[in-house]
């Protein structure tokens, strides 16, 4: 049941398509029939190849019954329930002349017939949009899902990342694919070949756009082939080469006086200034018939602008430009020695640079890291054919990549970062730290299908099974062994060259950071065995069974040369699948489907990185260095400070834990969904097919580092309220002004204090110190709190995350013209938006059921979702050589949610009642934050985008000329997308010090909106 409590702007908006469609899925279909046919074959090319995703429809030449499937990747189509007479059957295929011929099916008969193709060169003149998007329902399985083919991103308004069509699936984002959480969630490919991210999921390639054959993004409804996922599965098919020759060349300028900005003077994000990519492709035969070739080229140059948030630094824009440079390169080699036998092999590199990577307008002298990300892979598959058919499958792939982001100034050089709580500050001298991002993967598969016959059942099975292995190497080492952190007034009076102006006031100290490193050395192993059926029970029931087997394995090498690598995490474990398939109208208009199954996610680093032993994290420690420096880039050893500390001449102030870690959970098991979809499609006509499409999930199993006895460790004090700090206020001082939010006062609901500094705290008050009383204690309950954390990786029953989706979706697929429409409702709740128990995947903090600050207010409804997601595409021929498509998308209910990052000094706290709270225990959990309301109540503005594409082709001779024109936000909307969420900066918590706090530091001060009005000129070549 869809909840009421939705803004009534959307509501309006999306009933009628809801309505419009349940009555095209009610309307009257045709009469049952009985005794009907099957029609099944292969279709191949000229020379016996077998062509996957070939479009094959039959018709009735008398009266209008019509059906139609698509073929395999073994060239296969098989269309059941014909009724008895002669039909027309057309056979479509990009870069192919149609085919096709008359056939008869009798009476109860199998008949099979082949079909082949002519190969037809893709040029302009002769190129036309064919509608192969899935208009015509099939019965072969229970999928609902998306095929973005090579004629729609060539007419679509889209950027350059394949991730961009992946957004045209209904109910799903570039990364968040039917409520999983992030990218993380999904498995993806590269025609068919595992592509993950070994470390952290997500994908490890991002191949051009324009080597892309189609894209397609399943999940729903998966047959048990697919797993390792708990979103989508996200599979690129890149292009191949023909026995035509071939050739494009492709320029495209998104120049700065063609480009709008959104930023505003407070917002803190990155936004392209300008672009332009040069491309080049080939393709055609080495050997006619025989070995066929692909090869593609891209040089790409861009820069971004930030705002200039140094405000002593004039201009609006900070003076420095974060350049990029991409270079990527692909072939593909085709050999097929028989009609039967194809060997397939492709090969990419990737390389990325950027200078001032990751600036957001506050660094300057120095502060800045250069990035390089070279990437290579390679695949390798054979497919074989036999018997009438069944096929052979097998195929290995190989990826990895080196990134490492470094500090301009070098390894040894400390930086200088502005003392505050809120992560962005000024920088200068250097950047804070180095990174190595180091994954590789190596994937291989086998499969084996064929269809047979059990007395009145026909079944089409595959048996197969798959394996890969990774390694993830993630360095954050902090430049120089500290970062020096001054406390000033005003950044203006600051000179990064001369300490003497690194101290405020009479204050003479200067804070410094320590710590925060990361030393990550892993590997992983994901297997599975698996077997599908699909069976026909009669012409209208089949269902489809399947299983599948897999095992989980992550092992890890502590850091420092502090041990051998070790096996930290296995699982195995079955998943069961079910589909079942009706054909309400025995016509093929009107069909049911169900699907029922198990989806394990992929193993990945991050589920142990914090497995005890592998002395993966530090703490994060801020000691007072009591004097001044003498050089801007002295540093200190990790001894010679505490040498130091012993004269007093450093102070530790505050720690951060991040290294809390423990066991595996010897009964640790694999976490995955169970899902659920149930679905309509109605066939309305020949160019038009409805779907309406409801998708349960649940996660299982999620997995998180736990204090087992965090219940008894931690004393919870309730309804505390946040006033602000003014210097010199002691125990005996007039109460600060109220700190308040949404017009209130700020009180957190709860807040936890470990039982070992609500102990030392109590030892004060026994030796008499003046400091404030701990509310509801007293020193008599010292031998009461009890201190003893048992930490231990393992699948936590509190975690809880739930995900319902209603679709409703109308798909066009004309000779000339394709699209789809949809309006699509979801629901996603529950405490953890993360599959490996971090809230905040990005950051290093040990999570909610360590820290159980993080679990205060934190069920509710998760970020990353709409509650309404409405979107249009199409794209065709307009005639006189102009083509067009357009993408328009509107979401609704996105949510957010304030925090408050605990402080010992940056305010000051009280009950009720008005008596103070013991502020200092509050630096055992400095740095985590904790929701000051229920999760997800806030929401962000609705958004709406519409991009535009416009091309003209003309034909000189036998070249084919276009130039293309493509229009982004063409609305200008500057709708936010992201808020600075923290409330600790509040509306200006500090007047005493009115140049600490910068605006954009406040509750709500935008992070990021949609992305700016821009156009893209393009012009490209063909022959």
């Amino acid at each position: 049941m869809i909840p009421a409590a939705f803004p009534r702007r959307s509501s309006r908006r999306a009933t009628p398509i809801l309505l419009a469609l349940c009555a095209a899925l009610l309307a009257p279909a045709p009469a049952p029939a009985q005794d009907l046919g099957t029609l099944q074959g292969t279709i191949t090319d000229a020379q016996g190849t077998p062509l996957s995703s070939a479009i094959v429809e039959v018709e009735m030449e008398i009266g209008n019954f019509k059906r139609g499937t698509t073929t395999d990747a073994a060239g296969r189509y098989r269309i059941i329930g014909l009724v008895p007479g002669p039909y027309r059957v057309n056979v479509r295929r990009t870069g192919y002349r149609n085919g096709g011929g008359r056939v008869l099916v009798a009476l109860n008969e199998v008949l099979t017939q082949n079909f082949s193709l002519q190969v037809r060169p893709i040029v302009i003149d002769t190129l036309t949009v064919q509608a192969d998007n899935p208009v015509t329902i099939r019965r072969e399985d229970t999928e609902f899902s998306t095929e973005v083919r090579e004629e729609a991103i060539e007419l679509l308004p889209m950027r350059t990342d394949p991730k961009e069509a992946v957004a045209l699936t209904p109910g799903a984002r570039a990364e968040q694919v039917w409520g999983g959480s992030t990218a993380q969630a999904n498995n993806y490919q590269i025609d068919g070949l595992s592509a993950n991210h070994p470390g952290v999921g997500g994908d490890l390639v991002q191949p051009s756009i324009n080597w892309v054959e189609s894209i397609e993004v399943r999940g729903l409804g998966a047959a048990a082939e697919y797993g390792n996922f708990q979103g989508g599965l996200v599979n690129i098919n890149t292009k191949r080469g023909t026995n035509d020759f071939q050739a494009a060349f492709r320029g495209a300028l998104d120049g700065a006086p063609l480009t709008a900005s959104n930023l505003q003077r407070y917002d803190v994000a990155a936004e392209m200034n300008s672009r332009y990519d040069l491309e080049g492709e080939l393709r055609g035969p080495i050997l006619r018939d025989k070995v066929f070739y692909y090869v593609a080229g891209q040089f790409i140059r861009r820069d971004e602008q930030v705002v200039n948030h140094l405000r002593y630094r004039e201009g609006f824009y900070a003076p420095n430009l974060i350049d990029w440079t991409e270079q990527k390169f692909f072939g593909k080699l085709t050999v097929t020695p028989t009609r039967r036998d194809e060997l397939v092999a492709s090969a990419g590199y990737l390389t990325m640079e950027a200078d001032r990577f990751g600036s957001l307008g506050y660094e300057d002298n120095g502060a800045y890291m250069r990035m390089t990300a070279p990437t290579t892979f390679y695949n390798l598959g054979f497919t074989h054919l036999f018997g009438v058919a069944g096929s052979f499958e097998a195929s290995v792939s190989s990826f990895s990549r080196d990134e490492r982001r470094e500090s301009i100034a070098g390894e040894g050089v400390p930086a200088l970062v502005v003392y505050g709580t809120d992560q962005i500050r000024p920088s200068f001298n250097a950047a804070p730290f180095n990174y190595r991002l180091a994954p590789s993967a190596l994937s291989a598969t086998t499969s084996l299908g064929w269809e047979m016959q059990t007395g009145p059942l026909r079944h089409t099975v595959k048996l197969g099974g798959e394996h890969s292995t990774g390694t993830w190497r993630s360095d954050r080492i902090r430049n120089g062994g500290m970062t020096w952190r001054p406390a000033v007034n005003n950044v203006a009076t600051l000179d990064p060259q001369d300490p003497a102006t690194w101290v405020r006031g009479s204050f003479n100290f200067v804070p410094t950071e320590w710590g925060g490193e990361v030393r990550l050395d892993a590997d992983v192993r994901n297997s599975a065995v698996y077997l599908q059926d699909h069976i026909d029970l009669g012409s209208r029931v089949s269902v489809s069974p399947g299983v599948r087997y897999g095992w989980w394995t992550g092992w890890i090498t502590p850091a420092e040369d502090l041990g051998t690598r070790f096996q930290a995490m296995n699982d195995q474990a079955f998943e069961a699948r079910l589909g079942l398939t009706i054909d309400i109208t025995g016509t093929n208009e009107l069909v049911l489907k169900a699907h029922a199954g198990r989806y394990h996610q992929s193993m990945f680093a991050q589920f142990y990185e914090r497995v005890e032993g592998a002395q993966v994290f530090s703490n994060q420690e801020t000691w007072q260095y009591v004097g001044r420096p003498g050089t801007a880039d002295q540093t200190f050893t990790a001894a010679e400070r505490e040498a130091l500390a012993a004269e007093g001449k450093f102070t530790l102030q505050q720690v951060i834990r991040l290294n809390q870690t423990g066991p595996v959970d010897p009964n640790y098991k694999q976490p995955y969904i169970d899902q659920l979809v149930v679905g309509l499609e109605r066939q309305l006509g020949r160019a038009w097919k409805a779907e309406l499409v409801y998708v349960g999930r649940r996660n299982q199993n999620m997995v998180a580092l736990v204090d087992r006895n965090a219940a008894t460790n931690y004393t919870r004090f309730d309804q505390i309220r946040i006033h602000e700090y003014v210097p010199g206020g002691g125990i005996n001082a007039p109460p600060q002004p109220v700190v308040k939010y949404n017009g209130q006062p700020l009180v957190l609901r709860s807040l936890y204090i470990p039982n070992w500094m609500v102990v030392d705290h109590l030892r004060l008050l026994e030796e008499g110190e003046i400091v404030p009383r701990v509310p509801g204690l007293t020193p008599a309950d010292i031998p009461s709190l009890r201190w003893d954390p048992d930490y231990v990786i393992t699948n936590v029953p509190e975690a809880d995350r739930t995900f319902h989706q209603v679709q409703a979706v109308v798909k066009m697929g004309y000779p000339k013209f394709g699209g789809t429409f949809s309006a699509v409702w979801s629901r996603l709740r529950g405490n953890l938006d993360n599959v490996a128990g971090y809230d905040d995947p990005s950051g290093f903090g040990a999570g909610p059921f360590v820290n159980p600050n993080q679990s205060v207010n934190f069920y509710g409804d998760l970020p990353n979702s709409s509650v309404w997601d409405l979107k249009a595409w199409a794209y065709g021929d307009l005639g006189r050589g102009f083509r067009a498509g357009i993408f328009w998308n509107e979401l609704v209910g996105d949510v957010y949610t304030p925090h408050l990052t605990l402080s010992e000094t940056e305010f000051t706290y009280q009950t009720l009642d008005g008596r103070p709270f013991p502020g200092r225990m509050l630096a055992s959990v400095y740095g985590q934050p904790l929701f000051v309301e229920t999760r997800g109540k806030q929401q962000y503005p609705n958004r709406a985008t519409i991009d535009l594409h416009l091309e003209r082709a003309t034909k000189v001779g036998a070249t084919d000329w276009l130039l293309t024109l493509d229009g982004f936000n063409v609305l200008g909307r500057t709708t936010p997308t992201r808020y600075n969420t923290s409330v600790n900066e509040g509306l200006n918590y500090t007047p005493f010090l009115p140049s600490s706090t910068e605006p954009e530091n406040f509750y709500r001060a935008v992070r990021e909106r949609v992305r700016p009005r821009s156009i893209r000129i393009g012009a490209a070549v063909k022959f």
